[in-house]
């Protein structure tokens, strides 16, 4: 018979997830993190935890040492906006620089 990890409190909760205690309470309360109460206490079985990290992220690793979501979306926004300038047309594109006709030499 293999032992049930023990729960978490919203604060190692919250050092886990680097993140705020009163964040986990907030979960706790608004329901999007399973938990029950041992009088006062708010505690969240580690199955629960382990759960809810597979729903946002494939692994914790990932979080922990890849980009932020913000730093993604920030690049696709770059590689969109980059692909647009780089796929239109440029409106110069036939235009050269200096004169392309033959020169002809003043009689002076």
């Amino acid at each position: 018979m293999t032992a049930q990890p023990k729960p978490f409190s919203p604060e190692t909760l919250a050092e886990r997830w680097g993140c705020s205690a009163e964040k986990v309470r907030g979960m706790y309360r608004s329901g999007e993190l399973p938990g029950f109460r041992l009088g006062k206490l708010i505690r969240i079985p580690a199955n629960e935890v382990e759960r809810y990290e597979c729903q946002i992220t494939p692994s914790l690793d990932t979080v922990e040492n890849g980009p932020s979501p913000i730093e993604t979306k920030a690049e696709r926004a770059d590689a969109s906006r980059l692909a647009r300038l780089t796929n239109a047309k440029p409106s110069l594109s036939g235009a050269r620089y200096g004169n392309d006709s033959p020169q002809r030499e003043a009689n002076g």
